[in-house]
């Protein structure tokens, strides 16, 4: 690591710490991502860089996902492990926090983002990695306003089981407002369709300026999942009654159907028909991201509207580089 020049912190979170830098044999200004260690324990650093490092080396070259320069781990004194990524700018969390709550994005400029957003995500689903944490604060800018998902500190590659078809993972995963509601409802066999779920909510939050289901427990946070979107009839997926909280009473109250048309009135019946398919509570009738690619909203758009911006045009937001910006504009 003394190849780089610390240059300031600009993330945190559960996997780890990350710094802006410069790379002193190219000059190049990089990322790096210092994990966390569990308690002292070497072997769980070593396990959990090799883990994070070979999901980004799968998803390589992808434009929507941060690239992996380097993976490194330090001994003796000051030990760590560490990731080298390209530096790409602030998290679309701070541009939206820089243009202020209840300011939504116009339905093209969500399109384009949701675009981005879908494409990377089909990308690592491809290639058998669950990402398992997606949220605003795990998207980043460039300096055009293009998207590319970051911190894949919880992703873990894909495996089945012969029972069931999905392996036995941990839980919970997914920051609580991201949360699907079977991970709410206690599942440890779950599929892409978790991370789908969460782009829902990112898309949500694009079109309205605000979290769409801003829980305080799990428990409400689940209860605002099925007051939002409806039951979707969850209690006839058949793997339904093996889930841990299937028996909660929240899971027996009656609700209305999905509000989504009545909280996003101004939402084309293409665009909503994206919205409601990622926010499907039952998983088996959720959209996958390839899916929800072909669907009208993306596949009748103009192409016009949904070019990647350049420094010249109309940009996603000039919070990029550090000068805030007061609106996004298509």
């Amino acid at each position: 690591m003394e190849h780089y020049e610390r240059i300031e912190k600009i993330g945190e979170g559960a996997s780890g710490v990350v710094y802006k830098a410069r790379d002193r044999r190219t000059g190049a200004t990089v990322a790096i991502k210092r994990l966390r260690g569990g308690g002292g324990d070497d072997e769980q650093l070593s396990e959990d860089l090799v883990r994070e490092a070979r999901c980004l080396e799968a998803c390589r070259g992808h434009p929507c996902l941060v690239e992996l320069r380097a993976a490194h781990r330090d001994a003796g004194a000051g030990a760590g492990a560490f990731l080298v990524m390209d530096y790409v700018g602030p998290s679309l969390a701070q541009v939206m926090r820089e243009r202020g709550a209840g300011r939504p994005v116009p339905e093209a400029e969500a399109r384009r983002l949701m675009r981005q957003l879908l494409d990377g995500a089909a990308a690592m689903h491809e290639h058998g990695v669950l990402h398992r944490d997606l949220k605003p604060d795990n998207v980043l800018v460039d300096g055009h306003g293009n998207l590319k998902i970051c911190d894949f500190g919880m992703s873990r590659f894909a495996a089945a089981t012969a029972s069931t078809g999905h392996a036995p993972y941990t839980s919970p995963v997914v920051t609580l407002w991201y949360r699907a509601p079977e991970l709410l409802l206690g599942s440890r066999e779950y599929d892409a369709g978790v991370d789908t779920w969460a782009l829902g909510c990112i898309m949500a939050e694009l079109l309205s300026g605000a979290p769409l289901l801003p829980g305080r427990s799990e428990m409400d946070q689940l209860n605002r999942a099925f007051d939002t979107v409806g039951a979707d009839d969850m209690a006839d997926w058949p793997r339904f009654a093996r889930l841990p909280r299937a028996g909660s009473p929240l899971c027996r109250k009656s609700r209305p159907p999905s509000r989504l048309r009545e909280m996003f009135p101004a939402l084309s019946t293409a665009g909503l028909d994206v919205l409601s398919g990622l926010l499907s509570c039952r998983p088996d009738r959720r959209l996958t991201a390839a899916d929800a690619l072909r669907r009208p909203w993306f596949t009748d758009a103009e192409s016009s509207a949904d070019q990647p911006r350049n420094a010249c045009g109309a940009r996603f937001s000039e919070r990029v580089g550090g000068v805030a910006a007061d609106a996004i504009v298509v």
